[in-house]
């Protein structure tokens, strides 16, 4: 019997195209990400950016009246919060749409914002917040405050929520919101007495 002839089939000539298209393609990533970690590197090398940093360095109260007919409380007070810009290259507009609140053990006291200004390059500015508010405010919690008073105790929580605009030089970068949390300590939130700061802890997150 004569031999069978095992068939023979092409080999798939795109193999080759295939595989110089995956390697063009992943040299080209390799392009990408070279680029970007060198603008990275350039930036930070150039630019040596720092984040600010807030702190509230004084508090008034002209306000805090008890309402027992309908169990609300009216605050009005002051924080001056200082902010600042330690970049040598780097601006900073606070934008309108700003909001501050304050709170006791989770509870709103009163509100208010922020006003929008220019921050130039290392600068501390110093702003006074007006927030005032009428909320409502059980029993239970005017008991814990006249305790927390007494013992001199006193834990508030502000909060701050800002739009900010980064600027290199004349480039203006897209807009961020910051948001920090003051967990403070005061030994008292009478009109009758100053305020004055026992601690103060700080956070702050950026929303993109």
């Amino acid at each position: 019997m004569g031999k069978r002839s095992v068939p023979r089939y092409p080999e798939d000539e795109d193999k080759g195209g295939c595989c110089g298209c995956l390697c063009w393609c992943c040299c080209f990533l390799l392009f990408i990400v070279a680029a970007l970690a060198g603008t990275a590197a350039y930036f930070f090398f150039v630019y040596k950016p720092k984040a600010p940093s807030y702190s509230v360095s004084n508090m008034s109260v002209s306000q805090f009246d008890f309402s027992t007919s309908d169990l609300t409380l009216y605050v009005k007070l002051t924080a001056s919060v200082r902010a600042e810009n330690p970049n040598e290259m780097i601006t900073i507009r606070y934008g309108e749409g700003s909001h501050t609140v304050v709170s006791y053990r989770g509870t709103p006291l009163c509100s208010g914002k922020l006003p929008a200004f220019f921050q130039g390059y290392k600068n501390v500015t110093v702003m006074d917040i007006s927030m005032e508010g009428r909320h409502g405010f059980g029993s239970g919690l005017q008991q814990a405050l006249e305790e927390s008073e007494k013992a001199g105790d006193i834990p508030l929580d502000i909060f701050v929520s800002v739009p900010v605009e980064l600027q290199l030089g004349s480039v203006d970068l897209r807009q961020i919101k910051v948001n920090v949390h003051c967990a403070l300590v005061l030994d008292s939130i009478s009109p009758k007495k100053k305020p004055n700061i026992k601690s103060a802890t700080y956070q702050a997150n950026v929303e993109f």
